[in-house]
Parts: structure tokens; C-alpha cells; sequence
């Protein structure tokens, strides 16, 4: 998860880059899950209260979290290559639901602990669905359904004016961060307000000269299902127990209680604190 954050936030990302960060967050998953089906069981009875990343809805947004981000590297891909707007609108529909999905997981935590982690899952999730109603709204005007095409871009703006106002909640959200992020300079976000306000412009046009299509109250459904594209984790195996750990030699670690010892004034020493190098965190937003 951290190498594929690493890889992410570099000036110079590349096709190959894009494929290591999908492979990376795969096996995040993958590993998120045997936690959760394999280990997170036998804890049961020990104070999870004290591991907060240990406790069920995190370890179940974790998970899911990284699914979400793997396919949301395959909706930027989409993006790029220009694919037909129908399966870019599904592929996001689908990514913005797993963002949901993982939102939800938290929503019995301890709020102290988990509200910046929420928000950045709510903004993933209205940026998606922004995605998703932007493609959907140029799809919808190649078949001729102009005032259903408008109605949908509406909405994708709608949806945008949320993310931007997550964005700035986001900011001062308690809660953990690594690095100073900014959701709302990303390229990936920053890019959509103005590709939305352009097709926008477009429909309405197009239905000014050509169509003359009432505007439906109702917003058309996102009916569309991705068939392609969809990743899936990478199953994690614990590896084998070396031969030479056997249960006799586990019986010759002995722990005795020793005396701690004695430190003088004069010993202490203040140590300065560590220096930690900025990986880049979640700055892939």
C-alpha cells in the first residue's frame, strides 16, 4: 500500500508505474483479506479496543479500500486510451460503490479516529459517481437522448460541488495524515469540473439547434454494469513454516525476569527525535 502511495505521488508516472500501483493495491487486498478471514478471528477476546487497526469494520474498509484503488487505476487507464464513455461510466459507477461500501465499514468506529479516513472515502466515492455521470451524460447524447443527456451532467455537477465541499472538510477532519494532501489540486479531480461544464455546454446546444428535448425531472438511471475492467485481489498464502522452528525449539526460548538496570542522572541522554522521510501517503487521491 505505501509503495504503490510512493509510486503514485512521483512527478514522472508512467504506463508502468500505473501497472505496479494496480498490482500493488491488488495484493494490499489480497493480505487485508486473510488478516480478516485467517488471523483477525483468533483475536477474539484480546482488547481490540487497544488495535484499533485490527478491529473488523477497519480491517473490512481496508480491504475493500484497496480493491476500490486498484480499479480506479483501471478508470484513469480507461480514461487515457479514450474508451467507449458507456464502459468508462461503468467501470466508475462500479469503483464509486466500493468506496461507499468501505465508508460504511466505518461508520461505528471511533469517530476521533476514523472522520479524515471517512471523508477521503466520501470524496473517492462523489468523484466516481461524478465520473460516472459525466461519461454517462456524453453516452447518452451519441443516442440521440439530448434532454436525458443534460439532466445527467447536471447531476455529475452536482456531485462535483459535493467532492470540492469534502475537500475542504476533509482539511481539518481529525484523524491521521501522512504528507499534506490537497484532493482538490489532484489532477484526477481538478480535471473533472471542467470536462463536465464542457460537455454541459455542448448538450445544451446541441438541443437548442437540434433537438428540442424536454429536460426529465427524473435523473436516468445508471443501469449500465462493467463487464471489463473490474479488478479483483490477489490471494494472499502465508508462507510455510521453516523446518528447523519445531516445537522443541521453541522450548528453548526462555524468558527470565531480569533487574532492570540502574541509569543515573548522569547517563540520561536527550535524544533528539527521529527523522522520518515523507513517502508521499494517500496523495494519490
Amino acid at each position: 500500500m505505501k509503495r504503490a502511495a510512493k509510486i503514485a505521488s512521483s512527478n514522472n508516472y508512467t504506463e508502468s508505474d500505473a501497472k505496479d500501483v494496480h498490482t500493488c493495491m491488488r495484493k494490499a487486498a489480497g493480505i487485508f483479506d486473510y488478516v480478516l478471514t485467517k488471523v483477525s478471528p483468533h483475536l477474539e477476546g484480546s482488547r481490540l479496543e487497544d488495535w484499533h487497526d485490527c478491529t473488523v469494520p477497519v480491517l473490512t474498509a481496508y480491504k475493500i479500500r484497496m480493491y476500490a484503488e486498484a480499479q480506479e487505476v483501471t478508470v484513469a487507464r480507461a480514461i487515457q486510451l479514450k474508451h467507449k464513455p458507456d464502459l468508462i461510466s461503468a467501470l466508475a459507477n462500479e469503483t464509486s460503490k466500493l468506496f461507499s461500501d468501505a465508508d460504511t465499514a466505518l461508520r461505528e468506529c471511533d469517530v476521533e479516529h476514523v472522520t479524515k479516513w471517512r471523508r477521503y472515502l466520501q470524496i473517492k466515492d462523489q468523484v466516481l459517481a461524478a465520473y460516472a455521470r459525466s461519461f454517462q451524460g456524453e453516452y447518452l447524447l451519441t443516442l440521440d437522448k439530448c434532454g436525458e443527456s443534460i439532466r445527467t451532467l447536471r447531476e455529475a455537477q452536482k456531485l462535483y460541488k459535493e467532492a470540492q465541499n469534502l475537500c475542504k472538510q476533509y482539511e481539518h477532519a481529525p484523524g491521521n495524515s501522512v504528507g499534506e494532501v490537497r484532493p482538490m489540486k489532484h489532477p484526477f479531480f481538478a480535471k473533472l469540473g471542467p470536462v463536465i461544464e464542457l460537455r454541459l455546454q455542448k448538450s445544451e446546444r446541441e438541443n437548442g439547434f437540434i433537438y428540442y428535448q424536454k429536460i426529465p425531472e427524473e435523473l436516468p438511471e445508471l443501469e449500465l454494469k462493467a463487464t471489463f475492467g473490474l479488478a479483483a485481489p490477489i490471494q494472499f498464502e502465508m508462507p510455510a513454516v521453516h523446518p528447523i522452528f519445531t516445537e522443541e525449539a521453541y522450548k528453548d526460548f526462555t524468558i527470565q525476569d531480569t533487574s532492570k538496570p540502574k541509569i543515573s542522572g548522569s547517563d540520561k541522554e536527550e535524544l533528539a527525535p527521529a527523522k522520518e522521510t515523507d513517502i508521499g501517503g494517500d496523495t494519490k487521491i
